[in-house]
Formats: C-alpha cells, sequence, structure tokens
C-alpha cells in the first residue's frame, strides 16, 4: 500500500499550467473509486488515465488516492480536493453552458417628457406593434442619461440640438386656444381681443407660447391681465378643464378633451410652436430591431396626426 506522506512539488506549483483535462479525469476517478471503471465512462484506456492521476498527484506534491485491492481509496487530501474540485467543475459548466445560450431579448425602454407620455403615447399603447408589445415607458426630463438609465430611445421637444445625440425630425408643434365651455360663456369669444377680458393660464416651461399666439392673431396683451403660472403643461390643461381661463396648446395633447366637449377650441387658428418633437437617441449606438419597429411606427402615427388635424384642431379625436 503506498504511503500517504506528501511529497514536495518538484518545482512551485503554477495553476496556470494545470490541464483542465487532468482534473476531470480525477473528478471521475473519484466518483467510480476505480481507474478501470472510469476509464469506461470516459472512453479512455486506463493508462491514459492512470498517466493523468500521476502527473497531477506529481504537480500537487502529494498523492490523491491509495490502491486498495481492485479499487482505489482516497487520502484525506483527495477527498477534500474531490469535493472542491466537483463543486468548481459543475459551477464552470454552468457558466458554460449560460454563455452559450442566446441572451433574451431585453424588452424595449422609451423615455419621454411627461405630457407627451401620458397624453399622446399611452393612448395609442394598443396601436403598438407586435416587436414592441413589451415596452417600458419612463417619464424623463431632456437630460435623459441613456447609457445610466439604459434608454434605448426617447422623444425629446426642442429645437433638435442635443450634443452626443442623433435627434430625427418628427413633426412641428402648433397650437391652439382651448378653454373649458362655461368660460366662452361668461364671456363670449367672437373676437380675437375677447382674449384681452380672460385669464391666461401659461406653463412655466413655456413663457413664450402667449407671445406666439397673440402675435399671430395680431393683437398685444395688456400688461395687467392676470395669468396663472403653472408648473407643467399637463397642470395648464387640467386648470384649462376646471374652467380657471383659457390655455395655448398642442391640439395632440387634448384629443379627448375636445372630442367629449370638456374643452372648446373657439377658432381654427394655429400657430407654430417654439420647437418640434424628435426621436433622440445616441450617436454612438445603432438602434436595436425593436427600437426601429418603435421608430416606423412613431413616425406613421405623426404623420397621421397631420392627415387628421387639417384645419380642425378636434379633427385628431
Amino acid at each position: 500500500m503506498t504511503s500517504q506522506t506528501p511529497r514536495a512539488p518538484s518545482h512551485p506549483l503554477n495553476l496556470n499550467h494545470l490541464p483542465l483535462n487532468h482534473l476531470r479525469s480525477f473528478l471521475v476517478i473519484g466518483r467510480h473509486q476505480s481507474l478501470m471503471r472510469a476509464a469506461e465512462d470516459m472512453h479512455l484506456t486506463a493508462s491514459a488515465l492512470s498517466h493523468q492521476l500521476s502527473a497531477l498527484e506529481e504537480r500537487l506534491g502529494a498523492k490523491l488516492f491509495l490502491r486498495h485491492g481492485r479499487g482505489l481509496a482516497f487520502t484525506d487530501v483527495g477527498r477534500r480536493l474531490h469535493a472542491r474540485v466537483e463543486t468548481c467543475l459543475a459551477e464552470l459548466d454552468d457558466a458554460l453552458q449560460e454563455a452559450a445560450r442566446p441572451a433574451p431579448e431585453r424588452d424595449l425602454v422609451v423615455s419621454a417628457l411627461h405630457t407627451f407620455a401620458t397624453r399622446w403615447l399611452l393612448p395609442r399603447f394598443t396601436r403598438f406593434p407586435a416587436q414592441v408589445a413589451n415596452t417600458e415607458i419612463r417619464i424623463s426630463r431632456i437630460d435623459t442619461n441613456f447609457d445610466h438609465d439604459n434608454v434605448d430611445c426617447a422623444v425629446f421637444y426642442g429645437d433638435g440640438c442635443w450634443p452626443g445625440l442623433t435627434a430625427e425630425f418628427l413633426q412641428d408643434e402648433y397650437l391652439v386656444l382651448v378653454c373649458d365651455p362655461s368660460v366662452r360663456a361668461r364671456h363670449a369669444l367672437e373676437h380675437y381681443t375677447d382674449v384681452l377680458r380672460h385669464d391666461l393660464l401659461a406653463a412655466k416651461a413655456r413663457p413664450e407660447d402667449w407671445a406666439l399666439w397673440c402675435a399671430a392673431a395680431g393683437i398685444t396683451r395688456d400688461p395687467s391681465q392676470r395669468q396663472l403660472t403653472l408648473e407643467s403643461r399637463n397642470l395648464v390643461i387640467e386648470a384649462a378643464e376646471s374652467g380657471l381661463g383659457l390655455a395655448v396648446v398642442d391640439p395632440r395633447m387634448v384629443v379627448k378633451e375636445l372630442a367629449a366637449g370638456r374643452l372648446v377650441s373657439p377658432w381654427d387658428l394655429r400657430v407654430q410652436g417654439p420647437g418640434a418633437y424628435y426621436l433622440v437617441y445616441p450617436d454612438d449606438r445603432p438602434l436595436s430591431s425593436k427600437a426601429m419597429a418603435f421608430r416606423a411606427w412613431l413616425i406613421d402615427e405623426f404623420r397621421n396626426d397631420i392627415d387628421a388635424l387639417g384645419n380642425d384642431p378636434a379633427a385628431l379625436a
């Protein structure tokens, strides 16, 4: 019977040059406790396995098995090593299997400003193409961090100039005057100058909207005219619907309200807004197949808006 006394390695142990197949052979030999049965399992000769085992023991400077009758028995070192090798090789096999599997295609992540997302994009969700049925829509600001937030693309409003981003023009914005029917009942809106007798509603981020509309209507506002300035366009729309005053908005954002008569537009006057809508994504990252499908759908939807709007703000409904 061979002694268990460890021998010093013939040279310093360098795991970088330790053949992986020697460890796999050691694992199978340990399971069978027999060179012959291990050889049959691995479709090798017992002599080849014996050579690999001897080379491994030589490199480690320790005996891993003792001969026991016609079989083998672990040494203490061999038993401990076998348990660790079994765990490590199982983890390695799992990792290789996982690496070989195609990565699952993740959901499309689209970012958009609050008013656009809630009043234009979400109501069209049922019309999304099948390729982007699983879409995550995030409410964002213009300073969306595409890498940190893992965003595929976004719909921005502005001048189309955002450093490091590709901005594809979608459509200009147009503004119309809207109000709750009760507001028009209290003070008639027959002529553009009648606007000067009403309270006005404005978004904090859009101070130029009323100036654009008044210039197009050919009227000059009285500096003393009351104006309620709110944080967002969404709040402006809600305030108009509550009868708090007149608002100048993109008719696409009030489709349901116009269709239901909760808001009315007294005139056909449409004024081009200060910015436009753009599909935006990083310069250095091509659009995925899902993002391309979303892009095609988005362009079609905006084109349909143009066709439907005509001269009637309520036509989009």
